[in-house]
């Protein structure tokens, strides 16, 4: 037995480690601004079924910098693009005719015409913001405005990688979604598909932010040294 002239040692050390890597999510519950840029952004002009090629420095963990493609029917194609199309008849995710089934981030992805409104981008220090402002349908007069905005160099806390948000999306032709895609495309990168909605009324609504995240991190505890020491004078 021990009395009080023994003592007791005892080292422990314990490692944080992080979880694998994560899925990605779609939330609409982090906040986000709609940041008009009809006024300051550069017009792309496309028409029809049309896409343009934008560069930028802005990027991610999830997105590339360099050319971004962007898509008149309602979507962003990333990296090296087997084939750059975004034609107008949506399907769901993941899909071989969105971009030649690349990465992709797709808005509002749908039958956008090119005869009423614009698309716009504007690279800022900490985002790329690409709008579809005030956009008819083929087949209709109605409007939609809606913009994607990238974050750049994403790093720990409550990363958000992207933000798709809406400011008129509830006109009888755009019925919040109702014939329309939306979601990530992964086509490659690494991480996973994931759609929020196919052709579903009310999917989103004025005034909603959806953000694309990772899946909260969990770490684990991992003892993985230790030892004890018992020694009698």
């Amino acid at each position: 037995m021990f009395n009080r002239n023994d003592f007791l040692a005892i080292t422990l050390t314990i490692t944080l480690v992080a979880a694998a890597p994560a899925d990605l999510f779609i939330v609409d519950t982090e906040p986000g601004t709609f940041i008009d840029i009809s006024d300051s952004g550069i017009s792309l002009g496309i028409s029809g079924n049309d896409e343009a090629i934008i560069n930028t420095t802005i990027s991610n963990t999830v997105f590339p910098g360099g050319d971004v493609v962007v898509g008149n029917n309602g979507g962003l194609g990333f990296g090296d693009l087997t084939d750059p199309n975004l034609p107008p008849l949506n399907e769901e995710i993941p899909s071989a005719a969105a971009f030649g089934g690349g990465q992709a981030l797709f808005g509002f992805w749908d039958d956008i015409d090119n005869t009423y409104g614009d698309v716009f981008y504007e690279v800022r220090t900490d985002r790329l913001i690409v709008q579809w402002d005030g956009k008819q349908f083929t087949d209709s007069t109605d409007t939609l405005t809606f913009q994607i905005q990238i974050f750049d160099d994403v790093r720990g806390g409550n990363p958000i990688y992207a933000q798709i948000i809406y400011t008129d999306i509830e006109q009888p032709r755009a019925d919040g979604g109702g014939s329309a895609t939306i979601g990530n495309q992964d086509g490659g990168a690494g991480f996973n598909d994931v759609q929020w909605s196919f052709n579903t009324s009310g999917a989103v609504s004025n005034g909603m932010v959806l953000s694309l995240i990772p899946e909260p991190a969990s770490l684990a505890l991992i003892v993985i040294g230790g030892s004890a020491l018992f020694r009698r004078r």
